[in-house]
């Protein structure tokens, strides 16, 4: 081990697999070492790569058996565990793209301002034809608190290519949360990890997120929106136990008001008893959870209402 930075890619896709690591190996900085890690893909990515004479600048390394299919977390704390212990480590994807920069502004970012667990880029969303979907600017730093009233609100996504993390903050917050289909379970971990220092923000150099649909935060079914909801559930329980974090959020039954947007996100692929035994659930903990979902059915109903008068 030489570099202190880990570049992971879990890697499962091919579609942009290629664009993906050229934008890691384009990078003005060549301080880190690239690892990616072929999650038993049914596609031959270890010759693609070769066709793209790639290949033998990561280091590629194919498990058997295929994880993401039964957790995505497991698979991103396996990535993780199978590198040789650089200090810092950067979690990437399979076809996400990030600016020729941002290893070079990593790191002038950690020597001007030492001493936090994660630095994190800002973003851009982007759809398949390349357009801009939505723009992600956080503030210079921000803790745990101010993490999850910006995420709560809606006022800003992140994704996870967007952070770099200390290996020590990461076994210190217990590595990534076990959250069926990893929903939510990154904004847990930077919450954890902003616990313990608050995140710096590198301003200038961007991460490209891309909304294909074809991860898993563009999928979505019956099946697979009651298990969102349920990863949502688990999330918010643990907030409600951090009375560190707790007594920072504005309004203070914010996560209740994020659930219901979350139930109001995937309604389209629930049934109506799903979106209440989902409410149940959550009461236990955030009573004021039916007071934000019976607003969000009369507001629903009234905008229905509305589209069938126009159209009439």
């Amino acid at each position: 081990m030489s570099e202190e930075l880990a570049i992971i890619i879990p890697a499962y896709k091919p579609d942009f697999l290629v664009e993906a690591v050229e934008s890691v190996l384009n990078q003005t900085d060549r301080r880190f070492a690239v690892y990616l890690f072929d999650d038993a893909s049914p596609y031959d990515l270890k010759s693609l790569l070769a066709e793209n004479e790639l290949l033998d600048r990561v280091q590629y390394h194919r498990f058997e058996n295929n994880m993401g299919q039964e957790s995505i977390t497991g698979q991103w704390n396996r990535c993780v565990e199978n590198t040789p212990g650089e200090p810092w480590i950067w979690m990437f994807s399979d076809d996400d793209v990030m600016d020729p920069e941002c290893v070079g502004q990593f790191y002038q970012a950690k020597d001007k301002h030492s001493g936090h667990p994660a630095y994190k880029f800002n973003s851009r969303k982007f759809d398949d034809s390349g357009e801009t979907v939505r723009e992600n600017i956080f503030p210079d730093t921000f803790d745990a608190s101010d993490f999850l009233n910006i995420k709560l609100s809606y006022r800003q996504e992140s994704y996870i290519v967007e952070w770099v993390f200390s290996r020590k903050a990461y076994n210190k917050a217990g590595g990534f949360p076990n959250l069926p289909l990893a929903w939510a379970a990154d904004d847990m971990f930077w919450a954890k990890i902003a616990m313990q220092q608050p995140v710096r923000t590198i301003p200038d150099a961007r991460v490209h997120w891309r909304y294909s649909g074809k991860n898993i935060s563009s999928k979505n079914s019956q099946k697979t929106a009651k298990v969102k909801l349920e990863s949502s559930r688990h999330f918010v329980h643990w907030i409600s136990e951090q009375n560190s974090i707790r007594e920072n959020l504005n309004p203070d039954d914010l996560p209740a008001s994020w659930y219901v947007r979350q139930i109001r996100s995937l309604q389209q692929h629930l049934k109506f008893f799903d979106e209440i035994a989902a409410v149940l659930k959550m009461s236990r903990n955030e009573k004021n959870v039916w007071k934000y979902y019976i607003r969000m059915k009369k507001e629903r109903s009234k905008w229905i209402g509305w589209v069938k008068k126009f159209w009439s």
